[in-house]
C-alpha cells in the first residue's frame, strides 16, 4: 500500500493515525497524561534554574548579573512546587473557573429575579438556567480534579473526532 502513496499523502494517513492515538491516550488515562505533563513541566523549570544559578556562578564578576540568579531561584522554586503538589496546581484552573461560573450565576439569578418582578411571563426558564448555572459552578469548585479530567477527555475525544474525519476525507478525495 506504501507505493501507491505518494509522501504527502503517507504523511496525511500517519499524522491521523497519530491525532487517534494521543486522542485514546487523553481519553483513556486523563490524570496520568496531566501528572507526566506537569512532571515533565517541574523537571524542565528545575533543570532551566539550575543552569542559570550555575552560569550566575561561573559569570560572577563579569556579565551575569543578579537577575540571572533571581531567575534561576524562582524558576528552580517553581519545579520544586510543580513537582510536589501537581494535584493542587490541576485544581486551581477549574476551581477559578468555577468561582467565575458561580458568581455569574448568582448575578442570573438576581436577573431572574428583577425579570419576575418587572412581570416578564418567561422568567421562570431564566431562573432554572440561573440555578442550573450555579449548580455546574459548584459541582466544579467542589470536584477539581475530575472537572480537569473530563476536559481533558473532551480534547481527546475532539481529537479523535479530527484524525478519523481526516482519515475519512482523504481516502475519499483519493478516490477522486
Amino acid at each position: 500500500m506504501n507505493r501507491y502513496l505518494n509522501p504527502e499523502d503517507r504523511r496525511g494517513l500517519l499524522l491521523s493515525i497519530l491525532m487517534i492515538v494521543i486522542g485514546l491516550i487523553l481519553v483513556i488515562w486523563p490524570g496520568h497524561v496531566m501528572t507526566t505533563a506537569l512532571a515533565i513541566l517541574g523537571v524542565a523549570l528545575l533543570v532551566g534554574g539550575a543552569i542559570s544559578i550555575v552560569s550566575w556562578y561561573r559569570g560572577r564578576g563579569h556579565d551575569a548579573g543578579f537577575l540571572t540568579l533571581a531567575e534561576g531561584l524562582l524558576m528552580a522554586v517553581a519545579g520544586i512546587v510543580v513537582l510536589s503538589a501537581p494535584k493542587f496546581l490541576i485544581s486551581i484552573v477549574p476551581v477559578a473557573v468555577g468561582i467565575v461560573v458561580l458568581i455569574n450565576g448568582v448575578v442570573n439569578l438576581a436577573q431572574a429575579l428583577d425579570q419576575r418582578r418587572e412581570g416578564y411571563s418567561r422568567w421562570t426558564l431564566s431562573l432554572a438556567l440561573a440555578v442550573l448555572t450555579i449548580i455546574l459552578g459548584l459541582l466544579v469548585i467542589l470536584n477539581p480534579f475530575s472537572t480537569m479530567e473530563m476536559l481533558v477527555m473532551a480534547i481527546g475525544v475532539v481529537i479523535i473526532y479530527n484524525g478519523a474525519s481526516n482519515l475519512w476525507i482523504e481516502s475519499r478525495y483519493r478516490k477522486l
